[in-house]
């Protein structure tokens, strides 16, 4: 039976560029995964999970980390797809994957533990960065355990094994997007600064508003639900400060549809914004209107952590030539930029 190896061997590839190009990964070319594609379709490969006794299953287990508190994986679809894109690839290469969550930072951590003395589970993947992340600091105590992290790491970032977008470059495209859309004023709508992402893609925003020499306009929402009086009027006071065509970068499709919800109570014509978000989630492409969202590939960020968790010291199964791995994004239009 043909194995990964082999199909790589056809196409004159590495397994690492294989395994992406049979997953659609964005990183590989058209011209490449043809190759692939058509190595598998000659060699007759599938990818085969075979069972394993109860030892093998154990060593051959990526533990995937959720962020405390998050109660269900299915309350957000880019953890669901993240996980997705883990799996694809875990499958391909006979590795099972072990979600580890908690209502707290305490439960999350015991659950760690008893993955790693019960299960002898020694990879590990961290779904998110935070600074000061005491789940971060377990783990780096035990010397046999490897991780890898989605996002930019907070410390160690040379010697971290990570996958992250450019949100710096990010927020600074979504910005030009809005400027060429002919937007005259463009809000920066966030929750929380001190959060890596939402900060980078603010900086981005920054950056591309100095080019046009426009002055920001960050607008801070809170994400309780009580505060819908709050938030309306916040968003009503800053839009009534200018006559011109509004932009509003919204650090995540959440936040944005917030700000159509908001703009229906505060009686705001959308057509009036130009509106974009991030993720390109189901719930932009089924909002009213429909949401321009910056595509991330979350399905993406997975797959890549998991050929990084892979590849861990000792295993040299994808060959890959990087621990830093930076996935692309695109900007997906739909009708809320139309002003």
């Amino acid at each position: 039976m043909a194995t990964i190896k082999d199909v790589a061997k056809r196409a004159g590839v590495s397994p690492s560029t294989a395994s992406r190009a049979m997953h659609d990964s964005p990183l590989i070319s058209e011209e490449t995964k043809d190759k692939v594609r058509q190595a598998m379709k000659e060699l007759d490969y599938s990818p085969n999970f075979a069972a394993q006794n109860l030892a093998n299953q154990t060593s051959n287990t990526i533990g995937v980390i959720l962020p405390a508190r998050e109660e269900a994986v299915g309350d957000n679809p880019f953890f669901i797809q993240i996980i997705q894109g883990l799996a694809s690839i875990c499958n391909a290469h006979d590795q099972l994957v072990s979600v580890a969550s908690g209502q707290t930072t305490e439960e999350l951590i015991k659950n760690i533990e008893t993955m790693i003395k019960r299960g002898n589970i020694t990879r590990f993947v961290f779904v998110y960065s935070q600074a000061n992340d005491p789940v971060l600091e377990f783990i780096k105590q035990h010397s046999k355990i490897h991780y890898v992290v989605i996002g930019s790491p907070y410390t160690d970032k040379e010697t971290t094994c990570y996958v992250d977008n450019d949100n710096f470059k990010a927020g600074y495209d979504a910005t030009k997007f809005l400027l060429a859309k002919g937007a005259t004023r463009i809000v920066y709508a966030h929750t929380d600064l001190s959060e890596k992402v939402q900060n980078a893609r603010y900086k981005g925003y920054l950056a591309a508003l100095s080019e046009v020499n426009i002055t920001e306009s960050p607008l801070c929402l809170s994400t309780e639900r009580d505060d819908e009086i709050k938030n309306s009027k916040a968003l009503g006071q800053m839009l009534s400060k200018t006559g011109g065509k509004v932009g509003v970068v919204a650090c995540d499709d959440i936040l944005a549809i917030e700000i159509q919800h908001l703009c229906d109570i505060c009686e705001i014509e959308q057509s009036e914004l130009a509106l974009l978000g991030f993720n390109n989630s189901l719930l932009a492409k089924t909002a009213q209107p429909a949401l321009t969202s910056v595509e991330i590939f979350p399905r993406f960020l997975g797959s890549e952590a998991a050929a990084l968790a892979i590849n861990t010291k000792g295993n040299d199964k994808l060959k890959l030539e990087t621990d830093h791995i930076v996935v692309p994004h695109k900007i997906v239009e739909r009708a809320s930029t139309k002003i």
